[in-house]
């Protein structure tokens, strides 16, 4: 159980200091409710009635006796915003109750020789407190309230009682059961009082009366940890619940005249908007670029897409799949690495002297195995693939159709489809991502007719880099197709 009241506090904390963090201008509300200049403190209090749920019950009891067990209770709430807050709640009432029909056949333990009758009822009185998480649910769906409000209320809390279990004797008055006597009873470490923790759900439906004043009904379930509340503890019922409704008012604390969540003080007559001024999908709150051209492609966050990483936006990119510096309209340098007159960008051969009617490659048979395994080695670096996902690129499709023509050329060449990634994320990662790319461009070719025994696929994850993987264009390069020739060629 401590466990669950660390779990409930940590998160209590974590989305109060989250949501805490907005202001005016990261969420628009329909009434412009200003955070630094609303009240967000108020204190509550009011009348109680706790109904039992357990071996005992309150209500609908096998003697036609319903149990009004009234009590009172006050808090204190922090609203964060419109939607979140915290309350501290304290509470007394008195618990009663009788035996539930048919109960007689459950066996009381700790009591020797008993069974629970029609003729028992229990009796005490609690006081406890609890932290709630508050969470509003108007202003989820209205983005502010003016009238009326409904929220849910999640928490935990700590009660001690001294609830009692009693009989009827002939004459028809009541006696304590021995044993069975929750507020004194020696054989329990403490001997005054039991306790219990209990979890809570609860509902709250608020009625603005004035700037000052609300006036709140609220009703909810609890699940008491302890198998003693009702003072009898049998093997039917592990796990108590009760529930508690009440009414009371809140007053709101602080000097400005709006409370957190509230619109303002003349209602407000603006509708909530959701604005989108590019038409990108994207409403403007959450757009990181907010005004990015029409038509063009965007990320989740409103960002135009990268698809090359070289921190130009394809819309803005002459090289949108090609990694290049910005001073170069983000295509590759024009330099020419083998001096034979074709830039590195357009040259099939970068490293080799060659011809233009041949692509920057060495002239040689058109028909010859070597020749076709350099070609479909070259186009292999062509083939692209979604960001951490194994599905090919659409514009990648007519890169590998050549390849599979090529390989038709050679009927008697097999060929290893080898998968690369760079060094990002974990080397187990990669290597199964690596994997899975060169089996899908494998079965791919087998689809489109290239027999399955002519083709193998391997994955090597980040253990083979060609280039440095401390730069966007050597990661880049890092994650590519090889597709190589098995054996030697004749």
């Amino acid at each position: 159980m401590r466990r669950i009241l660390l779990f409930v506090l940590f998160s209590a904390f974590i989305a109060t200091n989250s949501f805490g963090q907005f202001t005016t201008d990261e969420i628009t509300y329909g009434n412009r409710i200003d955070l630094e200049n609303s009240n967000s403190w108020a204190v509550g209090g009011g009348l109680s009635n706790f109904i039992m749920h357990g071996d005992m019950r309150s209500i609908g009891t096998s003697d036609d006796t319903n149990y009004w067990n009234f009590g009172v209770f006050a808090y204190v709430d922090k609203m964060f915003n419109p939607l979140l807050g915290l309350e501290f709640k304290v509470s007394f009432s008195q618990i009663s109750g009788g035996a539930q029909y048919f109960s007689n056949v459950y066996e009381l333990l700790y009591v020797p020789n008993t069974v629970i009758r029609d003729d028992m009822k229990f009796e005490g009185r609690a006081y406890g407190a609890e932290l709630n998480l508050i969470f509003s649910f108007t202003n989820l769906y209205q983005t502010v309230a003016s009238k009326w409000h409904a929220a849910g209320y999640f928490g935990i809390g700590y009660h001690l009682y001294n609830s009692a279990l009693y009989e009827r004797l002939p004459n028809g008055d009541f006696q304590k059961l021995a044993g069975a006597d929750f507020g004194f009873n020696p054989a329990r470490n403490s001997v005054n009082q039991a306790s219990s923790i209990y979890l809570s759900a609860q509902l709250g439906i608020k009625r603005r009366i004035n700037k000052r004043v609300d006036l709140e009904f609220r009703t909810g379930m609890y699940f008491n940890y302890e198998d003693h509340l009702d003072a009898a503890i049998s093997n039917k019922q592990d796990w108590e619940t009760f529930f508690v409704s009440s009414i009371g008012v809140a007053v709101k604390l602080g000097k400005k005249k709006v409370f957190t969540i509230w619109g303002d003080e003349n209602g407000g007559a603006d509708q909530f908007k959701i604005v989108d001024t590019d038409n990108d999908g994207v409403m403007d709150q959450l757009d990181i670029e907010p005004n990015t051209p029409a038509g063009v492609m965007v990320y989740g966050n409103g960002k135009a897409v990268d698809s090359d990483k070289d921190g130009l936006p394809d819309y803005k990119d002459k090289c949108p799949l090609k990694y290049g510096p910005i001073s170069n309209q983000g295509c590759p340098l024009n330099t020419d690495a083998d001096g034979d007159g074709i830039m590195d960008g357009e040259d099939l051969c970068p490293n080799t002297p060659g011809v233009v009617e041949n692509r920057g490659c060495p002239k040689q048979d058109a028909a010859s195995p070597t020749n076709v395994t350099q070609q479909i080695g070259l186009l292999a670096a062509s083939i692209y693939f979604d960001t951490n996902s194994d599905r090919i690129k659409s514009i990648s499709f007519a890169t590998i159709d050549k390849i599979i023509n090529l390989m038709k050329k050679v009927p008697d060449v097999k060929f290893v489809i080898e998968g690369h990634t760079d060094n990002r994320n974990s080397d187990r990662y990669n290597l199964y991502l690596s994997q899975r790319r060169a089996a899908s461009v494998r079965k791919y070719m087998i689809q489109q007719g290239i027999p399955n025994d002519r083709l193998e696929s391997k994955g090597y994850g980040e253990s083979r880099p060609k280039f440095s993987n401390d730069n966007a264009g050597g990661r880049q390069l890092n994650r590519r197709v090889e597709i190589k020739p098995i054996g030697s060629l004749d």
